[in-house]
């Protein structure tokens, strides 16, 4: 009986987990990025207030700029895995290394927005510019917002 018991309870935990990760969204599934580069096409263009014209002319640089920042990101990641790995086994010598690459990697983010400032200010108003800037962190948090929802609807479920 007690085996029953056990099996049945191991079972629903098993079922739940499976229900529950499911109806999460697989960050490497190409849909789901596909469907936040939408989401932000949209929000961008509204908010910046883009014509179609500017349109064709800012995003491919946009799209460039964020590759380029995602690979720092990537670089940065590497750096947090890294030190996640070896919590204790590091020297300090190695530590100052990892300090100092992940100082760099944010200094080379400030001179690529720099950078991409100069390009967006050559084909946009500067005040569409400013507009780039700000969308960017409504959209961050249009997201988080959205992340927090989806996972709260699926706390009461």
């Amino acid at each position: 009986m007690k085996k029953l018991f056990l099996i049945s309870v191991i079972s629903l935990f098993a079922i739940v987990g499976y229900a529950q990760n499911r109806s999460m969204p697989d960050k490497t599934d190409a849909k789901f990025w596909e469907a936040i580069q939408t989401k932000r096409i949209a929000f961008f263009t509204d908010n910046i207030g883009l014509t179609s014209a500017e349109a064709q002319q800012f995003w491919p640089i946009y799209n460039a700029f964020d590759k380029e920042r995602q690979d720092l990101m990537g670089k940065r990641k590497m750096l947090e895995k890294k030190l996640e790995e070896n919590k204790t086994g590091l020297s300090d010598a190695e530590y100052r290394k990892i300090a100092n690459d992940f100082v760099a990697t944010h200094m080379e983010d400030a001179r690529l927005t720099e950078s991409y400032n100069t390009k967006y200010l050559k084909i946009l108003p500067a005040e569409k510019v400013c507009k780039l800037y700000r969308a960017e962190r409504k959209f961050r948090e249009y997201l988080m917002h959205e992340f927090r929802e989806n996972k709260g609807d699926k706390k009461e479920k």
